[in-house]
Parts: C-alpha cells; structure tokens; sequence
C-alpha cells in the first residue's frame, strides 16, 4: 500500500538444495542415457523410457531465489536515504534557515505526490510477470514491459501538464521570507525529478518482478548519496540553495540511464510483442490497486493535519519528531520486506494450499516477533534517538510514547499481509478495506484528540489497526488469500502476537539494566541497538528454522 507503505525465510534454502540435487541427478540420467544411445534398443518400451528421460532433463530449473541480497540491498537503500536525510536537514538548515529547511521537507512531500502519477500500474503489472519471467515466457514479458511503457509515458506527457501549472500556483501560495521564483524553481526541479523516475518504472518493475531488486535499490542507494555529495557541496559554495534541486534532477537522469543498462543486462531477449491486451489487463487490476494507494497516503498523511486542527501546530512539532522516528522503523521493515515480495510469490506459485498457508504463518510469525523487538526500542530508545537528531526540546510525555510504540508494532504486523496479497495479485479482494480504514481512522482522531489530545490520535491508530486490519481482513481474505479458515487465521495472528510479546520479555529486562548501568547516552543508544538487533534476529532464525524442521523433518 502507497506511502510509504506501503517482507522472509529459510524455506527457498530446501528449494536451493532441491534443485542442486535436481541437477545431480539429471547429469547421472543424462550419463545414462549417452550409454544407452550407444547401444542398441531392446524395445519400444525402452526408447520410451529414454526419450522420457530426455524430455525431464531438458526442462529447465526454476531460477534460484535471491531473497539475501535483495533484503541487504533494502537494508543498504534505507541507510543511504537516513544519510541523505539527516545532511540535508543539518546543512540546509545550518546555511540557510528553517525556512529552506521547511522547503526541503516539502519537496519531498512534492515528489511523493507527482510519482503517484503512475496509478497503480506498477505494482499491477509487477504482479502479471511473475509467472511469465518464471516459465520463462519472453514475449508474454515483453508485452507486460511495452505496455507498462506505452502507459507510464503517456501519463508523464499529461501529467506534467497539470502538474507544471500546479506547482507554479502552489509556490506562489506559500507564506514564506524568501521569493517566490526560488519556490517555484525548486518544486519544479522536484517535479522534473519525479517525473524521470516515472519514465523508468517499467524498468524497475521488471528488475522487481526478475528477483533482481537489488540492482533498483543500490542504483538509488548511490543516487541519494550522490545528490547529497554533489548538490549539497555546490549550493554551500555558491551560496544558492538552488543548486541542490537542480542536481538532485540532473542526477536522477543518471538513475534512468544506470537502470536501463541493467534492465537489457537483465532482459536480453526483450523484443517487440503485441502489448495491448497486456496493457488492458494491467489497468483493469490497477484501479483496485490504486485505491489502496490512496487510501494508504491519507491514512499515514493524515495525523499533521488532525493535530493541526484539533491542537496547535507546538504540539504537531513535538509529535513529528517521534513520528519520523517510528516511520524510519515502519519503513526499513516495509523496504525489506518489499525486497522479499518476488520470493514470496515464487514459493506460493510452486506450493500447494497447505504449504502456502504454513509459510504465511511462517512468516506471520517472524514479522510479530520483529515488530516487538521494534516497539521495545522504541520505548526505550525513541527519546534518544530524538535528541540526538532534533535536539532535547520535545515535550511528549512517556504515556504517548508507550503508544506510539503499540501503535509501530500494529503497523509492522499488517506489513505481512500487504506482501502475500501483493504476491498473488489479489488486489480486488477486499479492495475497500482501506476506504473503511480511513474515515474509521480520520474520525476517532479528531474526537479523541479534541479530547486528550496527542495520546487521543494514537489511541484512534491503535484502534483502527486492531477493529480494521485484524478483525475485517480476517474476515474476508483469511480464505482467498492466505489459504486459511477464518478460524485459523484469527488463531494464527493472536498466537502470533502473544508470544512475540512474550519473547520480547527477557529485552526488555536487558533494556532496563541498560538505563541503569550503561553511560553517555550515546554509548546506552548503540549498545541497546545492537542488543536489539541482534536479539531480533536470532529469534527470526529460530522461528524460521523451527518451521523447517517441522515441514521438513530429518
């Protein structure tokens, strides 16, 4: 799901061994078959039997999974935009004012909104070249990637025709010390950005699709530190913020061109193929998706303007410094287990109904336990983290941020289900599910907050996670989606959460033996973090292993 929104095992390592003993055995049928050749046919029933045999041996292996370095290049991505980030935020900050550090944040904001043009395509038609790329269907793939092209330009060419005029009003609509020219100049630039990137989405999609993620995410991982490097260095010298956008623009055609090159290292027998029927397919399934979208950027954009609204923009100030926190961690889980989309789907393609809900519940599993070692942190790490960024002003009571952490965790355990159903392509099943989540969200956030304020709108998230993203989908998509009972799938996700909650116990002990006897607070805040990670994944291993051993006893 957008924004931002918008996952795995141990499992494709028995597939990895599968194939290897697959190939094994095919190279001793093939010797055998050489030998037989050499001899003559005793009967028809034997030169069956060897053309059988040939027939096995020449199917090819299914390609192996690259599920490891697609996750690391993920990990690699959300640090070099954490970097970009946070030297954007100082510098701009220290040499020019808060104003273009406002400015900055903005265009971000900006760049979200003009890549949002692409509607949904992308990820519709990531999901119609699964099977393709997989059964080594190259003009059926081709057809996807032309008629992805064929759409995402010409929403370009119209889409810059509203959005140009756009941000020329919008800059001029601003309330700022600086000129408007400069406004205008850099939202355009940004604009300029995103549209780039839209032109070159369809190569994405097929790196995506192709299991070959990491080339997307290094190329962008290298973009984000090379923007910084050379933008940030040009505009302090020639005292002219400017120059940061105009490089972050010029840049980014180097992304396209870097992407392109990988794409038709990628993608060799890429060739013209009929795409219209392709490209009609890809739309039908891209409204359902563009919904969720949608719905996916107001439910998380939503929180500033209630707090806006219903407080004082004092109090949206002291919540966005936590805000970012818990999205930095929301967002690092998403990149990953986006990265892990594409395996996921291979292995629900090879399994049958049984399998496919174990490694759901697999999965479910690992995500629980990985969302509570995260709210763990949070609670005991979040202020630092905030002081060490944003400087110790904040005035969040420890009650808010208790539910801050409750409401990080909700949110990391329904990132498991977004994959799977992105995996199958079941975006129409339970497409409204969102719509509901909003308003549901939106309205008892003003009420709540008009009433308590901070604490009200995390109570109304926490809420709504628990009425809508547990008790509706279970509902719903327990069957069509995650081959379980409606029972099963409600037994699942409570087990699941309770005894991640119980695993996390024995942390937060150590987290508080850590405020005891661990200091600076910089020391206290590195060794807790590798306490945390390290913890968390030596329970996804287990968990994980557990399940092989279950599946696949010795």
């Amino acid at each position: 799901m957008a924004r931002n929104r918008q996952r795995l095992h141990l499992i494709p390592r028995i597939d990895i061994f599968t194939r290897l003993n697959g190939v094994i055995q095919g190279m001793h049928h093939l010797s055998n078959v050489s030998m037989r050749q050499a001899e003559p046919l005793e009967s028809d029933a034997d030169e069956r039997c060897v053309a059988a045999e040939v027939r096995v041996i020449g199917e090819e292996q299914p390609p192996r999974l690259r599920h490891v370095p697609n996750a690391v290049s993920a990990v690699v991505l959300f640090g070099a935009r954490l970097l970009a980030a946070v030297f954007q935020l100082r510098l701009v900050d220290q040499y020019w004012g808060g104003g273009y550090t406002g400015l900055n944040a903005l265009s971000n904001q900006v760049l979200l909104y003009v890549t949002l043009l692409e509607l949904g395509l992308a990820q519709s038609a990531t999901t119609f070249l699964y099977e393709p790329i997989l059964k080594r269907n190259f003009p059926r793939a081709s057809g996807i990637v032309l008629a992805l092209r064929h759409d995402v330009r010409m929403l370009a060419i119209f889409g810059s025709a509203v959005v140009f005029p756009a941000v020329t009003w919008y800059a001029r609509a601003i309330h700022g010390a600086f000129p408007s020219g400069t406004v205008t100049a850099t939202l355009t630039c940004i604009a300029v950005t995103g549209l780039l990137q839209l032109t070159a989405i369809h190569l994405q999609v097929y790196l995506n699709a192709a299991e070959q993620l990491d080339k997307v995410n290094y190329t962008f991982a290298a973009g984000y530190l090379l923007k910084t490097a050379i933008g940030l260095p040009l505009a302090i010298h020639w005292h002219n913020y400017l120059l940061l956008p105009v490089a972050i623009a010029v840049l980014t055609l180097g992304e396209v061109i870097s992407l392109r090159m990988a794409f038709h290292r990628a993608f060799p027998q890429f060739r013209p193929a009929p795409w219209r029927d392709e490209g009609r397919q890809i739309r039908k399934r891209a409204k359902f998706v563009m919904i969720q979208r949608v719905a996916g950027v107001a439910y998380y954009q939503s929180d500033f303007i209630i707090l806006s609204i219903t407080t004082s923009l004092v109090m949206v100030k002291d919540y966005a410094k936590f805000q970012y926190v818990s999205a930095a961690l929301l967002n690092i889980v998403g990149l990953v287990a986006l990265s892990l989309a594409t395996s996921v789907a291979r292995l629900q393609m090879r399994q049958h109904a049984e399998n496919r809900r174990r490694q759901y519940v697999a999965a479910q599993s690992a995500i629980c336990l990985i969302g509570a070692v995260l709210m763990v942190a949070f609670w005991f790490s979040a202020d630092t983290a905030v002081s060490l960024v944003f400087g110790k002003d904040s005035a969040v009571e420890n009650s808010a941020i208790l539910l801050f952490g409750v409401a990080l965790f909700l949110n990391i355990v329904k990132v498991v289900d977004d994959i799977f159903i992105m995996a199958k392509g079941a975006f129409e099943i339970g497409f409204w599910i969102p719509a509901v989540e909003v308003p549901v969200y939106v309205l008892g956030g003003v009420a709540l907050s008009r009433w308590i304020g901070l604490q009200g709108i995390l109570i109304a998230s926490i809420a709504t996670n628990i009425i809508v993203s547990i008790g509706l989908k279970g509902i719903v998509l327990s069957r069509p989606v995650f081959d379980s009972t409606k029972l099963q799938w409600y037994g699942n996700r409570i087990l699941s959460i309770a005894i991640a909650l119980l695993g996390v116990l024995p942390l937060v002990f150590l987290y508080e033996l850590a405020q005891q006897f661990l200091h600076p607070t910089s020391l206290r805040f590195a060794v807790t973090s590798v306490l945390g990670l390290g913890y968390m994944m030596a329970g996804v291993h287990w968990i994980l292993s557990r399940r092989l051993r279950e599946e696949h006893p010795v």
